[in-house]
């Protein structure tokens, strides 16, 4: 379905909404949720469709875009929508016709005139005709909103009216779509059939008329189901016919819609297409006007309306617009043009069958475009020009009284700079003579620096020299005891005392083994970077156990492991088996075996705060409280008594300190230790 307004603008219903075609643009405006538009009338300014259970009109917003507006919710009965397949303006109220009712807008309301047959509405001078389905139809008019039958004798058993066009002058002719085609008396509403060729073509089997248009005055194309268009005369004589063998893209081209120009536009399925009805010298009964239609400025467009429009603006746009024109009725391939800015184009362009123009960066003022436009294939057809104004902002700093401040500004410029260089230098020489004064400073405080840094120096010097002679001391006892004990065994022929310096051998391999892997540890920390990935706490704790399984007592000591087995840590896995490592085995090491309680050590892992916690707790013999604060001093050993090196936890701190770890403890004599662990959690 297809219109054309007064303008020479085509407008089609499409599945998507409402397509605008001005000779050169196409431009589709949605309608809500892409709803099909089944039929279109234009009535003044608006343009109403309807389609697919919805039913509302078209208008242009004061910018000049199709704005669409639904009627559905003013239906006073109910919300069901039939198919509506006409809309017919009479008197100032739309009609929408359906199927077997009519639905009356009268610019407030919906209301619905229904009747119990099928039926098509038509408008006859300026009266409405309907024409209803079957033997009991007939032709009736529409008075106060009712059915008054006018001649009962146009009924056929399957047809009705399909279309009324006027022949001529107070002579109507009626299309029916298997029956023929009718002349009709608009006075007394009597028919006759129309005895011609035409009638004819239509009374033939399988020739279903559809729709029927009258161009040119005295001409008629009709659609048919399958046999494509036909064109005859007012006399009835046919003139052509076309279908998809001489060139229709399909055979049922529903409604076929005649231009003001006569030519013809067949819409279909597969497409749109444009009949144009050829003569030497075409003779219009319009004037056609070149047109700007509309100007994008940035990305908003503004459509102009007529020549009288002032497109002003704002501060806010930009000053450059692309302008589109068109000579609505006639194709973009048969039109030239040419324009002209003035105020700002020196003349009239050459002519072109480019249909934008772009314009950039333009100065501030007023400036009028003008527009020409001819045919090309019959150059003294008039086309009437076109002209708007256009205002750009000039800019504040483009006004004289804006020159005359900016020179004053500038004076004032010169004279302040004068006086920040004079002020500038004065601080300058304050601040060399600050700057002398702080260096001066700097160079005793530096010496303060470099004295405490050599007390330092000196203090680490103290630490590295002890570290040097305990480390040797402690290297070196366990190969003394070794070898005294080699000299006393090799003078022993008792099988089983030998066995007993074995085991005493043993003893001094593993304390110059753990001292050594304490050295190694420390030396690890120290110089290895750090290397950061996702490893499982039970991986850990089961090198930890592989390492100790040979240790003595550990088979005494129930390891508890208070985590989920798939727990996992992301930090460096070797140093966080330095730490555990240490812990575990000072656990170990530092148990009381002679007490009645079964001995166990549990180490929990979690997330907290946003914090890996880890925690080591035993039931061993505890620290003693004097002790707790040295604990993690380099060779302090709270427990006296016992073997080991006095590294492992100051080795502990010095590798969480890598980790940017932190740990401390809980501690009670014959209750046990808990070391508590917070590392950070990394993503």
């Amino acid at each position: 379905m297809s219109a054309e307004d007064e303008d020479g603008i085509m407008y089609f219903g499409n599945e998507n909404g409402l397509l605008e075609f001005d000779g050169t643009h196409w431009e589709l405006y949605k309608t809500p949720f892409f709803t099909p538009i089944t039929a279109l009338k234009i009535v003044w300014d608006k343009i109403y469709t309807s389609g697919n259970n919805e039913i509302g009109y078209f208008s242009r917003n004061r910018r000049g875009r199709m704005v669409y507006h639904s009627l559905k919710d003013k239906l006073t009965d109910d919300k069901e929508f039939p198919y509506i397949w006409k809309i017919i303006e009479n008197k100032g109220d739309v009609y929408f016709t359906a199927d077997s009712s009519v639905i009356k807008w009268d610019g407030e309301i919906l209301k619905r005139i229904r009747s119990n047959q099928y039926l098509t509405m038509f408008k006859v001078e300026d009266e409405l005709l309907v024409s209803l389905y079957g033997n009991n139809g007939g032709l009736a008019k529409v008075e106060n909103d009712t059915f008054r039958i006018v001649n009962k004798d146009f009924s056929f058993g399957n047809d009705y009216a399909w279309e009324i066009l006027k022949k001529e002058e107070n002579k109507w002719l009626i299309f029916t779509s298997e029956n023929g085609i009718f002349e009709l008396d608009p006075n007394s509403y009597q028919t006759k059939p129309w005895q011609n060729e035409a009638n004819q073509y239509f009374l033939q089997d399988s020739t279903y008329l559809y729709y029927v248009e009258k161009f040119r005055d005295s001409l008629f194309i009709s659609s048919t189901y399958q046999k494509g268009v036909v064109i005859f005369d007012k006399n009835g004589q046919i003139i052509k016919k076309l279908d998809k063998q001489s060139g229709l893209l399909s055979n049922y081209s529903p409604y076929p819609t005649a231009d003001r120009r006569g030519n013809v536009w067949l819409t279909s399925g597969f497409g749109l297409q444009y009949l144009q009805y050829f003569t030497e010298n075409e003779q219009l009964n319009f004037e056609p006007l070149a047109k700007v239609r509309y100007i994008k400025i940035g990305d908003s467009s503004v459509y102009i309306r007529d020549s009288s429009h002032t497109i002003s603006l704002s501060k806010k746009k930009s000053n450059s617009l692309d302008l589109y024109f068109s000579v609505p009725s006639f194709l973009m391939e048969e039109i030239q043009f040419s324009y002209y800015l003035e105020g700002f184009d020196a003349g009239w362009s050459e002519w072109t069958t480019n249909t934008r123009k772009e314009y950039t960066n333009l100065p501030g003022g007023k400036y009028t475009f003008h527009l020409r436009a001819r045919y090309i294939k019959q150059s003294d057809l008039k086309i009437a020009p076109f002209k708007f104004k256009l205002e750009i902002p000039i800019p504040w700093y483009q006004y004289p009284v804006s020159y005359a401040v900016f020179i004053i500004l500038f004076g004032l410029f010169i004279f302040g700079f004068v006086r920040f260089r004079t002020h500038r230098l004065s601080v300058t020489n304050k601040k060399l003579e600050n700057i002398v004064k702080e260096r001066t400073s700097e160079l005793r405080s530096q010496k303060e620096q470099l004295k405490q840094a050599n007390e330092e120096l000196k203090t680490i010097n103290n630490e590295l020299d002890n570290f040097v002679y305990r480390s040797s001391h402690d290297l070196v006892a366990p190969l003394k005891s070794l070898r005294g004990l080699i000299s006393v065994a090799g003078m022993s022929n008792d099988p089983y005392e030998i066995k007993d310096y074995f085991k005493l051998m043993n003893v001094s391999i593993t304390k110059l083994e753990e001292f050594i892997k304490s050295i190694m540890d420390f030396s690890t920390n120290t110089k290895k970077p750090l290397v950061m990935q996702r490893v499982k706490m039970d991986t850990i704790i089961d090198s930890i156990i592989e390492d100790l399984k040979y240790y003595e007592n550990a088979d005494k000591v129930e390891l508890i492991r208070a985590y989920n087995s798939d727990f996992e840590i992301k930090t460096d896995p070797k140093r966080l088996n330095i730490v555990l490592s240490n812990l575990v085995t000072n656990a170990l090491k530092y148990h009381d075996f002679e007490r009645g309680d079964k001995p166990f050590i549990k180490v929990c892992a979690k997330i907290e705060n946003d914090s890996y916690v880890i925690e080591v707790e035993d039931n061993g013999s505890g620290i003693p409280k004097e002790h707790q604060d040295k604990v993690f001093d380099m060779f302090f050993r709270a427990h006296q008594g016992t073997d080991g090196s006095g590294l492992g936890l100051y080795i502990v701190v010095d590798t969480l300190n890598v980790l940017n770890g932190k740990i401390d403890f809980t501690s009670k004599t014959r209750v046990g230790t808990t070391f508590r662990i917070v590392l950070p959690l990394i993503d």
